[in-house]
């Protein structure tokens, strides 16, 4: 018996909001299997807490917050402050261990959430030294789902080229977020 993909993106209203966006949401993503409309339960802080090496084995999985809004439906567009996209990575597998790191954009570009997590675990030690270094040791982390969020976002746009590698597009990607973080 063969499942249908699961969600992995997470359309996530805040609880006073529920009674207006939950209904034309779920419609509106109602044939898209790899998105959920859910209402935010979660309460919590925005500020990571640094956690002894001890603690570590039990932190979440990465999440990517990323930029969906103009997937709204024009109705709803106005409202995209109150409604906010995350992807929580899958747990890493053997699926993509040998695929190119241009495969990997490509199957992300298609919806393959096993190529994301892959791709955050071959790019994540990069992406952080350089947020780190553009935006500081607090900032820097606190940043990181967002920019995971960016670069999953963007990879829509990327396409090999031969005088360009993959590692230049990220960086680009990276400093350009820092920049705008920096801006505001």
């Amino acid at each position: 018996m063969e499942e249908g993909p699961h969600p992995h993106i997470y359309c996530l209203i805040p609880p006073d909001r529920a009674d207006e966006l939950l209904a034309p949401l779920r419609r509106h993503f109602a044939g898209d299997p790899a998105l959920e409309v859910l209402v935010e339960r979660r309460r919590g802080s925005d500020t990571p807490r640094f956690l002894a090496p001890v603690e570590q084995r039990h932190r979440r999985a990465p999440v990517a917050q990323r930029d969906l809004a103009g997937t709204l439906p024009d109705r709803i567009r106005d409202e995209s402050d109150a409604v906010r996209f995350e992807q929580r990575l899958q747990p890493l597998g053997g699926h993509h261990q040998a695929t190119s790191t241009e495969d990997l954009a490509a199957a992300i570009r298609a919806g393959d959430p096993d190529a994301a997590s892959e791709l955050w675990w071959r790019v994540n030690e990069r992406v952080r030294m350089r947020l780190r270094a553009r935006l500081g040791d607090v900032e820097g982390p606190r940043a990181e789902g967002k920019v995971l969020g960016r670069i999953l976002d963007e990879v829509e746009h990327y396409r090999h080229e031969p005088d360009r590698q993959f590692t230049t597009w990220l960086d680009e990607v990276v400093d350009r977020f820092a920049a705008e973080r920096l801006a505001t």
